[in-house]
């Protein structure tokens, strides 16, 4: 198995534990980080077939994650 292969299940193990960490403790900011990460790392893997650097498709993930993250805890703060 390739080094950048481990690391991508790393990150999703991680992602994961935080986000049944914030479900588990009935946390909406923990489980929206940890589906953000879990967000922004699939947007990377759906940009694979279009090329580009990990970099580029990284900002770009990460991005449009940190919106959805950043719109859910909006909703959070005016509804509870």
């Amino acid at each position: 198995m390739a080094a950048y292969t481990v690391l991508q299940l790393f990150e999703v193990a991680v992602a994961t534990i935080i986000l049944l960490l914030g479900v588990l403790s009935n946390s909406p900011p923990v489980a929206l980080l940890g589906g953000g990460f879990l967000i922004g790392k699939a947007i990377l893997n759906i940009l694979w077939p279009e090329g580009g650097s990990v970099y580029r498709r990284s900002l770009i993930g990460y991005s449009v994650a940190f919106v959805i993250v950043l719109g859910g805890l909006i909703v959070k703060h005016f509804t509870g």
